[in-house]
């Protein structure tokens, strides 16, 4: 329809370099420019700029009425030039239609834009409004400022504290933890959630749970998570609005019931996402489409973790690579890090170490700095673990010296990668027939680690005994 709309512009040359780039497989800039009859560079250069433009422009058309905030930007955008031909009465109808819808959406940037331009309208020309009127739009335009200006503090300070959680990892000591707080408290601007707006309570649970899962009060994170998507499920039109959102408060309920074993509540919650997902992948954008596959996967491996059932794992693997295959560099490396990371443990918790050692070598490889080093320093563990299943304890003596190297120069400082490495120190020690032995030896080690809150993140990335378990090492029993 666009392109039949713009057949005016003649055998446009931009709609010819579409065409030919339609039928290439990989970009070649050569083979365009001699179907384009040797057009030189330069001007290539500006037919290029020219198609984008178009295409562009014909996304938004057909984006339009399946976005909210993309059609009261279109009015605003009417309303601008109607004014601009002085027909400001007729720019202040459009502009109130598209008030309506942003403050039922919960808009609060665009509501706060739209009442900046009527009072520009209002303050420059003869409307006939009542002074009823300009008084509600200066109480509308201070009542929208401070929900503004609160929002900001909370987006700003979630930000805040996502980027601590990246650079420093979770406290590690009741010092630590104090510090987290003091600037937790120093920074968290005085709010009452009764009175805040839709997004608002979004952006106070979003700090309220950063701040929990920092400091590992998981509890304290699971609450708010829930609250987070309860928020969300009472209004479904939110939902509709940012999918993306509601599948994120999601998946941090998932990562906490994880991290806390409550498998009932883990298969509850994944059941919601699976749902979810099903019902409205057609309606997903490009972006939701890879998000919901992230969250997805990654929840179906740690429910397999969870439940034991590690042989159901080599049949998501086929697909999960698929899907990786198909998004390609549209995945943050740490994200396929991670799914690298959980296939790496299904194998090795499958009996088959050296598919293990395949995906965990991708990530020891990769030349790009890990985002986090905590995913590196449980990779290097882990490949010494499979290293040692196949048997290769030359590999192993050689290996642990720098992992331990590593991890001895990490931001966090926890026990257990420190057991991990003794572990691997004493089964050097012995000869290979006494391994279960010493393995055994060290459960209780790891035992009582799990009940430290400050080691219980390690055995979501690393649990030796569920290691032990698959290979019938101690008896099968509910993960600790």
């Amino acid at each position: 329809m666009y392109v039949r709309r713009i057949q005016g512009e003649g055998n446009a040359k931009f709609l010819q370099l579409f065409d030919l780039l339609d039928k290439q497989k990989s970009f070649d800039e050569d083979a365009l420019r001699a179907g384009l009859n040797g057009t030189n560079k330069s001007k290539f250069s500006n037919l290029k700029r020219h198609l984008y433009q178009h295409i562009l422009t014909s996304l938004r058309l057909i984006q339009v009425r399946k976005s909210e905030s993309i059609q009261i930007r279109e009015w605003m955008d009417y309303a601008q030039i109607l004014y601009g031909k002085g027909l400001y009465l007729q720019a202040l109808k459009l502009l109130d239609r598209a008030k309506a819808i942003a403050k039922n959406m919960n808009l609060d940037i665009l509501h706060l834009e739209i009442i900046e331009f009527e009072k520009r309208i209002e303050s420059r020309h003869i409307t006939r409004s009542t002074t009823e009127r300009m008084v509600e739009l200066t109480r509308e335009a201070s009542a929208r400022n401070r929900i503004q200006s609160a929002a900001i503090e909370l987006a700003n300070l979630k930000l805040l504290l996502q980027r601590r959680f990246i650079n420093e990892g979770h406290v590690s000591s009741i010092a630590d933890k104090a510090r987290a707080e003091h600037y937790f408290r120093e920074n968290m601007p005085p709010l009452r959630e009764e009175e805040l707006t839709f997004f608002e309570r979004i952006y106070l649970y979003q700090v309220y749970y950063w701040q929990a899962y920092l400091v590992m009060d998981f509890d304290t994170a699971l609450y708010w998570s829930q609250r987070w998507v309860e928020l969300y499920e009472a209004e479904p039109r939110m939902i509709e609005m940012d999918v993306d959102m509601y599948m994120r408060a999601l998946n941090q309920l998932l990562t906490i019931a994880f991290i806390t074993r409550q498998v009932d509540n883990y298969r509850t919650y994944l059941d919601t996402l699976e749902q979810f997902r099903e019902s409205q992948y057609k309606r997903f954008n490009h972006n939701s489409k890879i998000l919901s596959f992230l969250v997805v996967h990654q929840g179906r491996y740690n429910r397999i973790f969870l439940e034991g059932n590690y042989a159901d794992g080599l049949e998501l693997i086929p697909r999960t690579l698929h899907r990786l295959k198909r998004y390609g560099k549209m995945v943050d490396t740490h994200k396929v890090f991670i799914l690298y990371y959980k296939i790496a443990w299904i194998y090795l918790l499958n009996h088959q170490p050296d598919k293990a050692v395949d995906y965990l070598n991708k990530i020891l490889n990769h030349p790009g700095k890990p985002l986090r080093e905590d995913i590196q320093a449980f990779t290097q563990l882990t490949f010494l673990l499979a290293q040692y299943r196949l048997g290769h304890y030359d590999l192993v003596d050689y290996r642990i010296t720098q992992t331990t190297r590593y991890i001895k120069n990490l931001r966090d400082r926890y026990e257990h990668p420190e057991t991990c490495l003794q572990l691997f120190r004493t089964l050097l020690q012995h000869p290979p027939n006494e391994a279960e032995q010493v393995f055994e030896e060290f459960i209780p080690a790891f035992r009582q680690l799990a009940q430290k809150p400050y080691e219980k993140r390690a055995f979501a990335f690393m649990d030796v005994e569920q290691f032990l378990r698959s290979a019938g090492v101690v008896p099968k029993q509910k993960n600790l």
